[in-house]
């Protein structure tokens, strides 16, 4: 059984955690990584080719900055690293709410770039959609794609280049909190002991942040993502959120980089699982996917209506859909963050540095005053 001793440890293999895990090297500090399964892994809510980056956002304000400088740091770290993690791909967002279609144009705006402003008639001329002549359509031009495995992967790479130690296969059983502020974690291989902790678990947030006595209200979801030939090879392509409301959640889309001659559509929820270790036991249920069926016929008439792969992803989410940052009430030296709810992907370059700064003491770089846990303390019985 090893004891391992380190200035810092950050739990969860995530793009949000292997962020942390690189701004606390870079701080200096002689830090831990603790994936609970072998690296890489496709377990959790990181994986995959690829995931949207945008400054069009249709959320609470305090998020456009945080999306403004991530996209920037993104950028930075593809010079340093010499790896192609952004392609630049305009996005285009449709929607009935004109209220949704003007909060996303200012948050472009306040980002730096300039929103294009597009009737359903010209959206559908362009890429051969068939959305209703009542819906509006805006084009945030400087959105992109980041390619989701690269990401995480050149976040670990960048670690242990700054001295930054992974310890994987290494799962969380036990967390005691010692006298003058040192924390033990425990698992199957030994101990792990340290004087701060960074806690980005994912899926597995719920029961893990309740052995220190954190209880938030996270539901983990299942996603289906399907992917759709593309009928025509010329056919023009765009990455493109639906912000109208489909059972419950709204639609997206990727364009044509990751399967040859596919696209990806994806519906923004799926069901409520127990466990994030049980997610093979649930399928897309049949309603699911032949309302997403129908959603292409009528919306997508250039691609094949029947797709041809299907993967799933595992959202974390939270009642009000944004994610949370803070440190534990009575232990300041425990910071922990989850529930990003299916859009905390491109924001990780922000949220890394901010835990860095939240674990160092100091004060964080955005207002992330809105993202604590307690908002929701009425539920919570830290």
């Amino acid at each position: 059984m090893e004891v391992l001793q380190a200035s810092a440890v950050v739990v969860g293999a995530g793009v949000h955690g292997s962020s942390a895990a690189l701004h606390l090297a870079r701080a200096g500090l002689d830090t831990i990584y603790l994936p609970q399964f072998p690296l890489p892994h496709s377990r959790g809510s990181s994986h995959g080719q690829t995931r949207i980056i945008r400054l069009a956002n249709y959320a609470i304000p305090p998020l456009t900055p945080i999306m403004a400088d991530s996209f920037g740091m993104w950028k930075k770290m593809e010079r340093e690293a010499g790896v192609t993690l952004l392609r630049p791909h305009p996005m285009l967002a449709v929607g009935e709410d004109q209220s949704i279609m003007t909060k996303l144009a200012t948050s472009v705006r306040k980002g730096g770039s300039e929103p294009i402003l597009l009737s359903a008639g010209d959206v559908n001329r362009k890429y051969g959609t068939n959305f209703p002549a009542h819906c509006h359509g805006l084009i945030d031009p400087s959105a992109g794609v980041l390619m989701a495995d690269k990401c995480v992967q050149t976040l670990q790479r960048l670690f242990r280049e700054a001295g930054g130690r992974v310890v994987d296969e290494w799962p969380v059983q036990e967390v005691e909190m010692k006298p003058h502020g040192e924390v033990e974690l425990r698992g199957p291989k030994g101990s792990v002991r340290t004087a701060r902790i960074v806690m980005c678990p994912g899926p597995w947030a719920g029961p893990l942040l309740a052995k220190i006595g954190v209880h938030l209200p996270l539901q983990v979801r299942r996603i289906s993502v399907f992917y759709w030939r593309i009928k025509e090879e010329d056919t023009p392509t765009i990455s493109f959120v639906d912000t109208r409301e489909f059972d419950d959640g709204h639609n997206y889309g990727v364009p044509l980089l990751e399967y040859p001659g596919m696209m990806k559509l994806v519906h923004h929820t799926g069901p409520v699982i127990e466990s994030p270790d049980e997610r093979d036991k649930i399928a897309a249920s049949t309603q699911h996917r032949e309302s997403m069926k129908q959603y292409v016929k009528d919306n997508f008439p250039t691609l094949d209506p029947e797709p041809v792969v299907e993967e799933t992803c595992l959202y974390t989410c939270t009642p009000d859909l944004e994610f949370v940052v803070d440190r534990h009430p009575r232990h300041p030296n425990v910071i922990f963050a989850c529930g990003f709810s299916g859009t905390g992907f491109k924001i990780a370059p922000a949220i890394g540095e901010d835990l860095c700064n939240l674990a160092l003491g100091r004060p964080t770089v955005r207002d992330l005053s809105v993202f604590s846990a307690d908002r929701f303390k009425a539920k919570s019985k830290m």
